[in-house]
């Protein structure tokens, strides 16, 4: 099946009007990113079209978005099957999920499209949105669509109950029998430094002018200075990401949020203005990270390169509208957080790990797993306190401090950190100093990288053997830093 059955559309929903004596005016709301959503022959499909008007005031970012790809399953289930939504029973319910089993991906001909997981996320929703219709549109006296045995409903559903201890609440969820068994998966790890640098690496290669496709030349024919000014751009915000990532673990959907005009200080204030996204807000609140003088070297350096390539695209007869934006594609417009996720994936496969597993969320568990480390090893120093001493009190201090940087609102949902951390701890004796050879190494790694990218550039083929020769010396020099810290050993 096709998830995606629906487009997005900025939105004005009237909900109040407000009349005066002679004027008469209508109050709206504003519903970004609605999801409109289609049957598979074009048509709207009104029942869930309403469903997402009714709790958008319930939901923020891209919310909408996500139910609306899992309850795209079921409109073309019941599509294909000639069945209106209302009209769903038991027996439909089996088949839907033997269905979503059973079908194989894309890719992976052998291979399933979805783990147990993901189908009991599309049945929640489904079953979530039959309560909706039935508690708000249903027919009174008529036979219920879904509920317990009790009520003898068409769809027989039960409530389990789920404790979250680490969040000190408790959920419940509604149940169906053919819902099946949630799966263990693995939690992602942080992202190796070897993929790392071998995406910075593609990064300098792809965005060489001897790199591009011979199409794109001749498109770019008549205007190589507007071209050459593109590339230049793409290379400065790929590496500007990835530092971005490396040091502060933002989110993508934050990372397209960031003001330009906030920053235009950077080099005196030594802060970072980040929003703070999975707060249910709409409009999400700054958190203030503070960053050392080089890392605002690091960013003026990149806002230049921002500025470089407007100024040389505006000459050369393309409007650009002025957007606040620190992120542009190469249209001047803001880029956006799927266009960032896609552009990461690329490069991965370029980098040659296209069967391995790397996205930019795996940067975020780095940076949280790195900080966990330095703040329990502060706390140890601190209180005199071992690992066996240390309480559940202790933790959440220490999460609680971690929080305040990357932005949870609650510390407790970093607590898988805490194992994750002492797994990459040895017996505290040069933790401080490897960490600190490593982000040195990173940053030394960095800037012999621009310059091989500019010797290439200009063709001197022996510097460039040189810098080679010098890389892998840098590499080795990080490979003890990370020796040291003993990533795959568990205490």
């Amino acid at each position: 099946m096709n998830m995606q059955l629906f487009s997005r559309l900025d939105l004005d929903v009237p909900y109040a009007v407000d009349r005066t004596i002679g004027t008469t005016r209508v109050l709206t709301q504003l519903i970004p990113s609605f999801p409109f959503l289609y049957w598979p022959d074009g048509k709207p499909c009104d029942l869930l079209n309403m469903y997402f008007l009714d709790i958008a005031h319930t939901v923020t970012g891209n919310t909408l978005c996500t139910y609306a790809s899992q309850l795209s399953h079921i409109v073309r289930y019941c599509y294909e099957r000639k069945i209106s939504l209302i009209d769903l029973n038991d027996y439909h319910i089996k088949d839907f999920v033997n269905h979503l089993l059973c079908e194989n991906g894309k890719n992976l001909p052998n291979g399933r499209s979805r783990n147990n997981n993901s189908i009991r996320a599309i049945l929640s929703r489904t079953i979530q949105f039959l309560f909706w219709y039935q508690n708000n549109l249903a027919l009174p006296f008529s036979t219920p669509l879904i509920g317990t045995r009790k009520a003898s409903p068409r769809i027989c559903v039960t409530k389990k109950k789920i404790n979250l201890p680490h969040l000190n609440r408790v959920t419940y969820v509604w149940m169906h029998r053919s819902m099946p068994e949630r799966e263990s998966v693995d939690p992602k790890h942080p992202i190796a430094e070897p993929i790392i640098e071998s995406i910075e690496r593609a990064i300098d290669k792809f965005t060489l002018l001897e790199a591009q496709s011979e199409p794109t030349l001749r498109r770019y024919r008549a205007n190589p200075a507007l071209f050459g000014a593109q590339l230049e751009y793409l290379r400065c915000r790929r590496h500007f990401c990835i530092w971005l990532m490396r040091r502060t673990g933002l989110r993508p959907a934050e990372m397209v949020e960031i003001s330009v005009e906030a920053h235009s200080q950077i080099m005196k204030e030594k802060e970072l203005l980040l929003p703070t996204k999975k707060r249910r807000r709409k409009i999400a609140p700054i958190r203030r990270f503070p960053i050392t003088l080089t890392d605002s070297a690091v960013f003026l350096r990149y806002r230049e390169a921002r500025a470089k390539f407007i100024r040389v695209t505006r000459e050369n007869g393309h409007v650009i509208p002025e957007s606040d934006s620190l992120l542009l594609g190469i249209n001047g417009l803001p880029i956006k957080k799927g266009s960032l996720e896609r552009e990461f994936s690329r490069l991965t496969k370029l980098a040659g790990f296209e069967s391995c597993e790397a996205c930019l969320s795996m940067f975020r568990h780095r940076f949280i797993t790195l900080e966990v480390v330095v703040h329990i090893r502060e706390f140890i120093v601190a209180s005199g306190k071992t690992r066996q001493m240390m309480t559940d009190v202790d933790y959440v201090s220490i999460l609680e401090r971690v929080a305040a940087k990357t932005g949870h609102g609650s510390p407790r949902s970093l607590w898988h950190y805490v194992d994750l951390a002492w797994k990459q701890m040895d017996v505290w004796g040069n933790v401080d100093r490897a960490l600190a050879r490593l982000r040195a190494g990173e940053k030394l790694f960095d800037e012999l990288l621009a310059l091989k990218f500019e010797l290439e550039r200009s063709q001197t083929t022996t510097a460039s053997e040189l810098i080679d020769s010098i890389s892998g010396k840098l590499g080795q020099i990080l490979g003890t830093a990370r020796g040291e810290l003993e990533l795959d050993r568990v205490d």
